[in-house]
């Protein structure tokens, strides 16, 4: 049987644990909308739940937009048990999109990319609303 190291890694708008160990997502999201580029996005959640093997590691999250590192997260893992669960909360404040290329997130394990996932960059298109003609 092979093993899925992600579970799954989620782009939200805010992610909490409760304290009954609950994890609550809010505005998960599966593209990034913007009326222009360079944009300022206030605030986003990166959630990955990962299966990682016993023994010490290093686990690094990168936020990419074409070859330019947007926001980067490294962090020690100590497993000591034949495999481990790791949920990782990653808030990210101010992220600066210069392009229309999609974000690439890449979760990387011991420095070999384990998984990577895209989100699109979308432009917002602009409606005008006509005023319908009065009748004479």
């Amino acid at each position: 049987m092979k093993i899925t190291p992600i579970e799954y890694a989620l782009f939200c708008d805010y992610a909490s644990l409760s304290m009954d160990g609950k994890l609550n997502l809010v505005g998960i999201f599966e593209r990034m909308f913007t009326k222009d580029v360079p944009a300022i996005h206030p605030q986003m959640y990166v959630v990955s739940k990962m299966l990682i093997p016993q023994g010490k590691h290093s686990i690094t999250f990168t936020l990419m937009q074409q070859d330019r590192v947007l926001a980067k997260s490294t962090v020690e893992k100590n497993v000591e048990k034949p495999l481990g669960v790791h949920t990782h909360f990653w808030s990210i404040q101010a992220l600066k999109l210069e392009t229309w290329d999609p974000i690439e997130l890449q979760i990387l394990l011991e420095g070999k990319q384990i998984f990577i996932k895209r989100l699109p960059v979308v432009k917002v298109q602009q409606h005008s609303v006509e005023k319908p003609e009065k009748d004479g």
